[in-house]
């Protein structure tokens, strides 16, 4: 019985994660807001979207990018998020390339489980 348990918890946390891929934000989840100088220079919803812009942001104004995550802003959200896992990941990373490399790792695992689940599922 705790086996059927075990695999059902792994199967209730696939879904979260693939949930925090999705391309739509969640509608109690405020999105995250890139600033530079007052100004919003990017959005992010989910952490697929935190990704693109992170990485698109990295060209065009890396320095907001790192500022947001020396300040913690961006681990401040990943935990308003509910996304506890990736937010103790970055917590302390402050260069932009080591950041968006572990959220390409999340979301890669959180692609594998997906398909895990799904074909334990059938």
């Amino acid at each position: 019985m705790q086996e059927a348990s075990s695999s059902v918890r792994k199967i209730y946390r696939a879904v979260a994660l693939i949930q925090a891929v999705s391309q739509t934000t969640e509608e109690n989840v405020q999105p995250f807001y890139f600033t530079s100088y007052d100004r919003v220079i990017g959005v992010a919803g989910n952490i697929r979207e935190l990704d693109l812009e992170m990485k698109r942001l990295s060209r065009e104004d890396r320095a907001s990018v790192e500022y947001h995550l020396a300040s913690g802003n961006i681990v401040r959200w990943l935990q308003y998020a509910n996304e506890p896992e990736l937010a103790k990941d970055l917590t302390g990373v402050a260069n932009a390339d080591d950041a968006i490399n572990m959220i390409e790792k999340y979301l890669a695992r959180a692609v594998m489980l997906h398909r895990m689940s799904r074909g334990r599922m059938r």
